[in-house]
Formats: structure tokens, sequence, C-alpha cells
């Protein structure tokens, strides 16, 4: 009996003990990339404590292929346009808000960094929560909770690879929902990223496809500014992960779209 009490406070005292190392900050200059995001899905960092973020998004409804010449290729159509704020109160903890006009789709979540990159060990991990508020859609139950697990590894400090096993409690046609989206990210000098993200499709949905897009992203001080191509212009949780964005995404033709990132300092650094 004294064995079986004392090895679990053993080892949780053992825990306790190396937690600190595990939390310490890496060196400064060690920057893999990829920000608190890659496209449409977050990455496992949070920005420096301090800042206050916002994201602008938009993605045109209408393919270039539907389009043509006379509609600019997409650009006249009617388009999903997001708009988000994240604060970061404390080390490693943002406070994320952000709404797209499909659906007056509110999304709020809390994102926490367990582990962060280092030039020794270029693996970071992350978890983020949060719930989405469809206000737009006539649904049963408009509000759902979201859960997700982020680790991106980062090769030679030139490309990224990440994934986000997530799951989803509602979506505009599904329940209880799980997906992986995996993401790719190449540095290619002078602030120049390459990123491109895939979403598999929903089994459930007739006639599903996965969802791809790709993007060519200038990151500079405290801003960054991609122009994305994909298949679908869901930017939400909720109506990513099942694929019905829209009612459902069925087909991989080409939209255009864009990202713009600002970074505020509000708050002085400890």
């Amino acid at each position: 009996m004294k064995t079986t009490t004392i090895a679990p406070f053993a080892l949780a005292l053992t825990l306790v003990a190396a937690f600190p190392l595990a939390a310490e900050d890496p060196p400064p200059d060690f920057d893999p990339g990829y920000g608190d995001r890659f496209l449409q899905t977050a990455s496992p960092l949070v920005n420096d404590q301090g800042l206050l973020q916002a994201l602008f998004t938009h993605r045109f409804n209408q393919p270039v292929n539907e389009a043509g010449g006379n509609n600019l290729f997409g650009l006249d159509s009617g388009a999903n346009i997001g708009l988000g704020l994240s604060w970061v109160p404390v080390d490693r903890l943002a406070v994320e808000a952000y709404r797209a006009s499909s659906g007056g789709d509110y999304e709020f979540a809390l994102k926490y960094t367990f582990l962060k990159p280092t030039r020794e060990l270029p693996l970071a991990v992350g978890l983020r929560a949060g719930m989405n508020w469809l206000t737009k859609y006539e649904l049963d139950e408009k509000v759902g909770g979201f859960g997700q697990a982020l680790i991106a590894y980062t090769f030679a400090e030139k490309l990224t690879v990440a994934a986000a096993p997530t799951y989803v409690s509602n979506t505009p046609l599904f329940t209880d929902v799980w997906n992986v989206p995996l993401m790719a990210q190449l540095r290619l000098g002078k602030g120049f990223l390459a990123t491109g993200e895939y979403v598999f499709a929903n089994d459930d949905l007739p006639d599903s496809v996965g969802q791809w897009s790709f993007a060519l992203e200038k990151s500079v001080w405290r801003h960054r500014f991609a122009v994305w191509v994909g298949n679908s212009a869901a930017t939400t949780v909720d109506q990513i992960m099942a694929a019905d964005y829209g009612g459902g995404v069925t087909d991989s033709n080409l939209r255009l779209g864009f990202n713009i990132v600002r970074q505020f300092e509000i708050g002085k650094k400890p």
C-alpha cells in the first residue's frame, strides 16, 4: 500500500520540478516564420505578451473559371469577409475573437502554447478551444464548441509541417465532427513565405471534396499580407471541419482571396 501511495506522489513531484524547465522561453532570435496562424488554421504559437493583433480575411465566392474576365475572375462577386482581434494578456495565452460574414459566424477562442520551438528542438505544441455562434442561419442549435491540438515542426529553419486534430460539436449541417487539417510552409527568404493547407473531405456529405488552399505571403515588422487561392471560402472552424460551407464544398474550382494581419503593442513586455 505504501508503494502504491508514494509512487504517484513521487511522479507528481518530478513533473512539477521539470515543468519550469519545459516552460522556459527559447532564445529570442529563433523564429519559425509562421506566426500565430497559417491561412485559415491556427498555429501552435501566440504573439508576444502585450500585442493586440487585427486580422482581415477576404474570400471571393465565385470561382475564377465561372467568372471570367468580365467579372474580373471573381473579384466582382460576393465574398466571405472576416474581421478578427487577438490579444496576449499573459505569456503564452491568446484571447481571440473573429466574425465571418458567412452566417454571421462569431468565433471566440483561447489558445495556449505549451512548447515553443528552438533551434535544438524546432517543435511547437499548443491547444485551442472555443465556440462558434451562427447568428444568421435558421438552425435549431446555433452555438457549438470546438477543441484543437496544434502541432508544428520546422526542418532546417525553412520548411514547417503542421497538423491540427480538431473536434467540433456543432456545424451548419452536422454534429460531433472530427477532422485533421494539414499545413506546410516554406520560407523563401526576404520575408516571403509559401503556405498550403488541406482539410479532408466529409464522407457523410454527398460529393464532398477536400478543401485546399495556397498563399504567397510577405511578412515585415508586425505586418503580414497574403495573396490566397483555394476551393473553399470558409474561414471559421465550424464551417471548415465538416466541409459544409455554403451548403457543402463539392468542387475544386479555384477562388481568390487575401489575408491582412497587423499588430499593435498595447502593453509593456515583462
